[in-house]
């Protein structure tokens, strides 16, 4: 069962930040969490490196942690009203600042923008999210990579996609989904792309059936949501996230759901498309 009692939001002023800011809160006001807000100073560059590393004298790190701080409770009252939050400040590189968070401060969801609008950057996952989601050990949630000028996606998910590859993760992935679904009144949205070569024509849809069929055992009673399947054949894996994608505007997604495990173990069906799915989505996406 999805739970995100504590969730880590990192913070860096940045636009992106603010924008995404509806959606943290809509988080913790439905999970009736707390957040906690993270910003990274990063260190300042020595004046020269070698045996006798110097830094310049002037560099106030405490009088800079205070600002920030200040800074970050400013942004919780103007972004997250009537939300429980921490603020926290730490020195150091972003990614391993977020990253070591999750046990310092009991995180259960990491939720964060991806920078990604413009033509080149959507082209890239920043190094900082690449490392997060690799990392990580609880779901993260991630802001839209991709700019659609049709659609927006709503803070309160009215429409979820999940991609399974019926591996272990699938069935973890159809759960939060469903999971998250139930909570919002969503509907769900299962997609599979079979490469041409599987065994027969119809086991790919058979087996979403099957995972579905599990998934609702899981949740008995509880299935008011609809559910569907979409199912494409393709040749080319590389395909794998254009059809994600197709699906999520077609079915004006708000939300995709995929699993960890396809970001961190280096072969399988969607492993090696993950972050393509995170590029390519108009919706934040969630992985598990």
């Amino acid at each position: 069962m999805f739970t995100a009692k504590r969730i880590l939001f990192p913070v860096d002023f940045s636009d992106r930040a603010k924008a995404v800011s509806p959606f943290i809160l809509s988080m913790a006001q439905r999970y009736q969490a707390t957040v906690v807000l993270l910003h990274a100073i990063h260190p300042i560059p020595p004046l020269y490196a070698g045996m006798n590393t110097v830094y310049p004298e002037t560099y106030d790190f405490a009088g800079a942690q205070e600002d920030f701080k200040i800074r970050l409770h400013e942004f919780a009252i103007d972004q997250l009203p009537k939300v429980p939050t921490e603020i926290v400040v730490e020195l150091g590189d972003a990614a391993s600042a977020i990253v070591d968070a999750v046990d310092k401060h009991q995180i259960d969801l990491i939720a964060m923008p991806t920078h990604g609008y413009g033509p080149f950057r959507r082209l890239l996952l920043g190094s900082v999210t690449a490392k997060v989601l690799h990392d990580a050990k609880v779901p993260v949630w991630t802001a839209a990579h991709a700019e659609e000028q049709n659609h927006r996606a709503h803070p309160k998910p009215r429409h979820i996609v999940t991609a399974v590859d019926f591996k272990e993760e699938s069935h973890l992935a159809l759960d939060t989904a469903i999971a998250l679904a139930e909570d919002s009144g969503a509907t769900v949205e299962m997609v599979h792309v079979a490469h041409e070569g599987e065994i027969t024509p119809d086991k790919p849809e058979n087996d979403m059936r099957s995972l579905l069929a599990e998934a609702e055992k899981e949740h008995p009673g509880t299935m008011e949501v609809q559910t569907g399947l979409e199912l494409d054949v393709v040749d080319d894996a590389g395909n794998i996230a254009k059809l994600v994608r197709s699906v999520a505007v077609r079915k004006r997604a708000d939300l995709v759901v995929i699993g960890r495990g396809i970001i961190q173990s280096p072969f399988g069906g969607f492993r090696n498309n993950a972050y393509a799915i995170i590029r390519e989505s108009p919706c934040p996406v969630l992985s598990v």
